[in-house]
């Protein structure tokens, strides 16, 4: 599984790719942080035991995408319930349901553990063969990997989430939108590349 701060990166990138920097900055920290919720939310096996692997035949029927989507379309009817029609709604819509998904994208591409996609209707766990990103390091201050971990991860969604802020918002002239095009993607490939020749 990817980091809680790779995830959160993730959701925060959503947010600020589809909502106006224009709007009041506490509403726009409320929604980006509903929003690190919602990617968040299939990692709840960690922390409630009948839903952990262990009680379901090692399948983190958390991960599923039915499970992902859960507060995402908990979020749109409550938007609907309160008003918010159109434009608005979609381009809310969009981003809840992007944040869900998003925990389970990253967690496939760690290539680690399966993950059984369409639970309940089929327990088969999916796993790629290979994987871009690393695992996260077990929780503890002093263990290596967790910090290695966190800087491979880091190094290969940063350039990318970047970038995408950078051409949605046209944050630079041409001239370094070129340089931006080139050399953020080769940064994340090379930290890519160690991740998938980490053991696994």
């Amino acid at each position: 599984m990817s980091s809680f701060i790779g995830h959160s990166l993730t959701a925060v990138t959503i947010g600020i790719v589809f909502n106006s920097p224009r709007k009041p900055s506490l509403y726009r920290l409320g929604w980006y942080f509903w929003l690190i919720v919602i990617s968040s939310f299939p990692d709840l096996d960690h922390f409630i035991p009948w839903l952990h692997q262990s009680a379901h035949q090692q399948s983190r029927i958390t991960h599923s995408l039915t499970f992902a989507l859960i507060l995402p379309i908990c979020t749109i009817f409550i938007l609907t319930t309160i008003g918010i029609r159109g434009s608005k709604l979609k381009l809310y819509s969009w981003q809840v349901i992007l944040a869900g998904l998003s925990q389970v994208l990253l967690d496939l591409l760690v290539g680690v553990v399966g993950i059984p996609l369409f639970y309940p209707f089929s327990r088969q766990n999916f796993k790629l063969p290979w994987g871009i990103l690393p695992s996260a390091g077990k929780l503890d201050l002093g263990n290596y990997y967790l910090y290695r971990n966190l800087l491979i991860e880091m190094g290969v969604l940063l350039p990318i989430l970047s970038l995408v802020i950078i051409i949605r918002y046209r944050l630079f002239p041409p001239h370094q939108m070129r340089v931006a095009l080139l050399s953020l993607p080769s940064i994340s490939a090379c930290f890519m590349f160690w991740a998938y020749n980490l053991s696994r």
